[in-house]
């Protein structure tokens, strides 16, 4: 489902016409009585749908959306993930560096941060919200939450880890988004 609704939306953007001339681009059409149509397009948004609908970023915001606390680091988030934390980062990262943006990092609310606990953790804004939400991507969040409060999450390396998972996840301090 999420791979049809994402090649309608892709066949779709790319067949509006491109006006970099001005902040809207018009799209024309004819309605019923064979008069022409504008709709004002915003191409920020556009290019915003676009970077959230490629897979992973698209999990990563549900992911997030779907913890108790809103806010995950990325450490967390290669527990849940086949990808790596410098991946992951990097995604955040360009999440973040959009106007407006659509993920927003938000550091522990003490310091210091005991040894292996992360500093940064990411929050998805009300902007990437209503982005998820526009191309019906937010109702799923529910089920995730579900999902991750059933399994058995384990950090990557482990092993090699001062602390477990559920030290990170219970961590006091943590903090959280402004909209929860």
């Amino acid at each position: 489902m999420f791979v049809a609704k994402h090649v309608r939306l892709e066949v779709e953007l790319s067949i509006m016409p491109q006006d970099n001339s001005s902040s809207a681009t018009h799209l024309g059409g004819e309605d019923a009585s064979g008069q022409m149509v504008k709709h004002g397009v915003d191409p920020d948004r556009l290019a915003n749908l676009r970077a959230i609908l490629i897979e992973p970023k698209v999990r990563l915001l549900q992911q997030i959306l779907a913890s108790p606390t809103g806010a995950l680091s990325a450490v967390e988030l290669a527990a849940r993930n086949e990808i790596t934390e410098s991946t992951i980062r990097d995604h955040l990262r360009n999440l973040q560096s959009r106007d407006p943006e659509i993920v927003t990092a938000l550091e522990a609310d003490a310091s210091p941060v005991p040894n292996g606990i992360p500093r940064k953790y990411y929050a998805v804004t009300e902007y990437g919200i209503d982005l998820l939400q526009q191309v019906n991507l937010y109702d799923q969040i529910g089920v995730l939450y579900e999902v991750y409060e059933a399994a058995e999450l384990e950090l990557p390396d482990s092993d090699e880890r001062s602390v477990t998972i559920t030290d990170v996840e219970e961590y006091e301090h943590r903090p959280l988004p402004g909209w929860l």
